[in-house]
């Protein structure tokens, strides 16, 4: 037998694999982008000017303070990936958030992305929200980008809730969104796994991406927006008993400096007082990014 009759086993079962990768590629795809007439929801009140506020101002000091150092927990740091150019949309690096309402892991992720992407702009309307109680971590406070609306010199924020809170009349939680085949197959390619999604989906502009929370939701149990609030403004360390004081504003201040470092990369590490921060810098040297001089 020459080489190419026995080479031509091994291209056809490669071959094979191909297909098949494809093939479930286009399921993904199909699945997430298919959907029937969404069905109508009750929307939840608009977050408090109040908590908005909080958020957007957290101090320069606190950032700084915290880096990526959470005492009594376990961070999830995003994974970096690299590409010919910053991903887009209207003409900036385009953050893109894909999640459902009644996953506890989207609510604990969606706090780290509104702290952090509130130092590249402004959230004018956010809603309420709150992971399912028929779920893990039940009733975890959070917000919905459902309907939210973010302004900014810097990016483009996307956020798509694609299932509600509430059940339907078939005992499935009601879908309300769908996706587009570009955002499908962003999530079809780097991995996030389930129809419905169980697990939040950032893409920081094709620079970072996540398909989990950084933190536990265990670290919001029990705890109002506006308590959260207050702890991402003034981050406290746990004290020895950590289930009664666990780290929750640390927590939420460093994952909010590597989406961050993130946003960074994208934007020419612009607006320079964010991406030069110490903070910042500290979330670049622990993902691997190249980390601009100090302000």
């Amino acid at each position: 037998m020459n080489d190419s009759g026995r080479i031509r086993p091994a291209v056809l079962a490669w071959s094979a694999v191909a297909v098949i990768l494809l093939a479930v590629v286009a399921l993904v795809t199909y699945a997430l982008t298919h959907v029937t007439t969404p069905a109508t929801v009750t929307q939840t009140a608009r977050t408090s000017p109040a908590v908005l506020a909080t958020l957007s101002t957290v101090p320069l000091s606190t950032f700084d303070e915290v880096g990526v150092t959470v005492p009594g927990a376990d961070l999830t740091a995003p994974q970096v990936v690299t590409g010919p150019a910053p991903r887009s949309a209207g003409g900036r690096p385009e953050v893109l958030a894909v999640g459902a309402e009644y996953c506890p892991f989207c609510a604990a992720e969606r706090w780290p992305l509104v702290v952090a992407l509130a130092r590249f702009g402004r959230f004018t309307v956010l809603h309420d929200a709150t992971s399912s109680a028929q779920s893990v971590f039940p009733g975890t406070p959070t917000f919905s980008f459902a309907a939210a609306r973010y302004t900014s010199a810097y990016v483009t924020f996307t956020g798509v809730e694609l299932y509600s809170d509430q059940i339907g009349a078939d005992g499935r939680f009601i879908r309300i969104a769908t996706l587009t085949p570009g955002q499908a197959a962003l999530v079809a390619r780097y991995g996030a796994t389930g129809v419905p999604i169980t697990a939040p989906f950032v893409d920081v502009a094709g620079r970072l991406v996540t398909t989990t929370s950084a933190f536990s939701p265990a670290l919001l149990a029990g705890k109002s927006q506006s308590q959260i609030a207050g702890e991402v403004a003034e981050p406290r360390a746990p004290a020895s008993d950590t289930a009664s004081d666990p780290p929750t504003g640390q927590a939420i201040v460093a994952a909010a400096n590597q989406l961050s470092a993130g946003i960074c990369s994208a934007t020419g590490q612009q607006p320079a007082s964010v991406c030069r921060s110490k903070g910042v810098r500290a979330a670049d040297q622990s993902l691997g990014l190249p980390a601009p001089p100090a302000a």
